[in-house]
């Protein structure tokens, strides 16, 4: 291999590396909350919602639990309101990603609204929604 070739590509593995690293940092953002079920609620502190290092607001965060099968997402739709869905695809039970603001399932390609509306298949059911009820200071997810 020439010289100037060998220095290209050594360039542009640094610079996909630099920016790989980016990407899959920005994938890292989603936060996680493991939630305990209290008298038929998984109970979530509304502080969840803000990263402790950098104020920065979540829009949702991934709700697990010993209760749960699969996780649940929780969204915040509006200054003090909330959405539950479940993450399991209603194809083959693959645990969905958020994607582009929407639930995309990696197995075979199905994708739901945040709502959990069916956008396309293989996938013919919607996702399981949770009734969302809240306090002052905590979201309270119905199972």
């Amino acid at each position: 291999m020439e010289r100037r070739k060998f220095i290209s590509n050594i360039c542009l593995g640094c610079i996909g590396i630099t920016f790989g690293g980016a990407a899959l940092n920005s994938c890292s953002q989603m936060k996680s909350v493991n939630a305990f079920a209290q008298e038929g609620y998984l109970v979530i502190d509304k502080s969840e919602f803000i990263d402790k290092d950098s104020n920065k607001e979540f829009d949702s965060i991934i709700i697990t639990s010993n209760s749960l099968k699969k996780p649940i997402i929780l969204f915040k739709t509006g200054r003090d309101t909330f959405e539950a869905t479940s993450l399991e695809c209603t194809h083959k039970s693959v645990t969905l990603d958020l994607v582009d603001a929407q639930l995309v399932c990696s197995a075979h390609g199905s994708k739901f609204e945040k709502n959990g509306k069916v956008i396309n298949g293989p996938a013919k059911r919607d996702l399981k929604r949770y009734s969302v009820d809240k306090t002052i200071s905590t979201v309270k997810i119905k199972l």
